[in-house]
């Protein structure tokens, strides 16, 4: 034992200590602790006629991102058939524009009536979903009125107006 060593024989004090008391009263509340835990989950029953289940469900409405695509499908259906005007969605800081690209986005609303909404500085998986259904409608929409040449100068970020449609 360590008190051989620190206390000489002389002076160390016989019979039950403290620390002694400590321990085992630590390691019987212990053991008790443990014992209740398996009572109160039922493993101490001993084996059952039936089998116990884990039962666990799990809401995939929450942040599904399949749902998200058809939803922003659905609501830009809706806008092209509420009016003329296509928004594209995208994600990035909003700073103030240049002079030169709010003239850019003031022909693209004024000639083709295309504008592009920002959807906030962070896209999370559901939002970038939901956007990227919205964008795959409209963009065929915009294929379909301007053509193809003219959608992939837009995406690009290019004037769209040396395309021919």
């Amino acid at each position: 034992m360590l008190s051989d060593f620190v206390e000489p024989k002389w002076q160390r004090k016989r019979g039950i200590r403290t620390v002694h008391v400590v321990a085992v009263l630590s390691a019987l509340v212990s053991a008790v602790v443990v014992v209740s835990m398996f009572d109160s989950f039922g493993l101490s029953d001993g084996p059952s006629t039936s089998d116990r289940q884990l039962v666990a469900s799990v809401d995939l409405r929450i942040a599904n991102p399949t749902e998200a695509f058809a939803a922003g499908e659905a609501e830009a259906r809706k806008d092209i058939k509420a009016g003329p005007t296509l928004k594209l969605r995208k994600f990035g800081p909003t700073t103030p524009p240049t002079k030169a690209e709010a003239a850019h986005a003031q022909q693209l609303k004024k000639r083709y009536d295309i504008v592009w909404v920002n959807d906030g500085k962070v896209a999370t998986l559901k939002a970038s979903a939901y956007a990227a259904g919205y964008n795959h409608v409209v963009q065929a929409e915009i294929e379909k009125r301007h053509g193809a040449e003219f959608l992939e100068r837009l995406l690009r970020g290019e004037d769209p107006a040396g395309a021919t449609p």
